[in-house]
């Protein structure tokens, strides 16, 4: 059999299920092995013999590129030479000497799934598209070849109603899988990371892949956060880099948040990067300048509780003709992220990309919490683009409904 030895190394749940189902979703933690299991699949469809055409799909061409054909656990490492398989990167496809084809698609470009048609599908990091609704349908629709036309989706998971859905239908088999199932082959700075998120929801999350339902003492909910993708304007009118140092440097400190957002000129702000990292001054310095000069930003805000005018006379340092605006913590964290949720609610925030850690970070905070960084940066910086100045008693006219 072709796949003998993957057989001997695969655990249970990495192995394709029999019986007549139509979408198999891996649905695991980091690092526990869905792409190698997603692309032995593929390999077991297609040397079937009943699998000619198939898809494959990832949030972007590159993406798919880098993880499902070139990555360590893609089509092309995995593959044997006898198989006769061919990448052709100009034609984002692949063939193998049995005749079978497999076509590469960003779900960025999901219209782009109209016209073909195919037999089967991967769809990789399905919970990472920006439109996972319209992409499913597209290739529901392109699934028509064949006399049992298959899917197979791997992602971590969110809790997207949309997943829930698709879990729910009596033609999917659902495999759950943790990433400690799966020790051996992690690294040991994967491993130190788990312990960093231990006890905390993204662990919940991330590593057991639970579904980390809403809670209604959060301030966002992950309805608000699934309805705000879009992609950007090419122009700006207004670009700011919002900064929530940390206050120390170590290997357990907070991360110094950092992130990158725009106002274009319906007044609409979108979230362009998040570029926050752990890390010393000196360093987080210096990505902040690289920052400001590659989105050509027009303001850096920086909170100044901790650390004031050093902080300040750090960034002058890298480049003196930074315009900085230092903004001090007067109000409660909930009170001061307040007018951002009700511009996310009436659809005035976007974000250009998923920023899964933000995100996560967005879903989980309670009023009276530690205020997370990503969090804190993303706030300095929306309310600086509609001027939502401390100490405003009012709700400003753009939230009115």
């Amino acid at each position: 059999m072709f796949n003998k030895k993957w057989l001997q190394l695969a655990r249970p749940n990495q192995i394709m299920p029999k019986g007549n189902w139509k979408i198999w979703m891996i649905l695991a933690g980091r690092g526990f092995g869905k792409t190698r299991a997603a692309a032995e699949g593929v390999r077991e469809l297609i040397h079937s013999e009943k699998y000619k055409r198939i898809a494959l799909v990832a949030n972007t061409i590159q993406e798919a590129k880098q993880v499902m054909v070139e990555g360590q656990s893609g089509l092309l490492s995995i593959s044997e030479k006898e198989e006769k398989l061919t990448y052709i990167p100009t034609r984002r496809m692949l063939t193998w000497g049995n005749g079978a084809i497999a076509t590469l698609y960003g779900a960025e470009h999901y219209e782009q799934l109209r016209g073909p048609q195919f037999d089967a599908v991967w769809v990789d990091e399905f919970a990472k598209f920006m439109y996972p609704r319209e992409t499913f349908e597209q290739l529901s629709f392109s699934l028509r070849l064949g006399q049992n036309p298959k899917m197979i989706l791997t992602t971590t998971p969110r809790p997207l109603k949309f997943i829930k859905d698709i879990m729910a239908r009596p033609d999917t088999v659902t495999v759950r899988g943790s990433s400690l199932e799966n020790l051996e082959n992690l690294s040991p700075t994967f491993l130190e990371q788990l312990e960093y998120l231990k006890g905390t929801k993204l662990e919940a999350q991330e590593i057991y892949a639970e579904i980390v339902e809403d809670n209604p003492n959060t301030l966002w909910s992950w309805n608000d956060i699934e309805n705000c993708y879009k992609a950007p304007p090419h122009f700006m009118d207004n670009i700011v880099i919002g900064v929530d140092p940390a206050v120390t440097s170590s290997e357990h400190s907070d991360e110094t948040g950092i992130i990158v957002a725009g106002k274009d000129c319906n007044g609409k702000v979108y979230i362009l990067e998040d570029a926050s990292v752990n890390a010393p001054p000196d360093q987080w310095s210096d990505k902040v300048v690289q920052l400001y000069h590659k989105h050509h930003a027009n303001k850096i805000v920086i909170e100044t509780n901790a650390g004031g005018e050093l902080l300040i006379n750090l960034l002058q340092s890298k480049d003196p003709n930074l315009p900085i605006k230092p903004v001090r913590a007067s109000k409660s964290k909930s009170e001061r992220a307040l007018p951002i949720v009700l511009l996310y609610q009436k659809k005035m925030v976007f974000h250009a990309s998923q920023f899964r850690m933000l995100e996560t970070q967005m879903a989980t905070y309670e009023p009276g919490q530690k205020s997370p960084d990503r969090l804190d940066a993303m706030v300095w910086a929306v309310r600086e683009l509609f001027s939502i100045n401390d100490p405003p008693n009012l709700i400003p006219s753009v939230y009115v409904i």
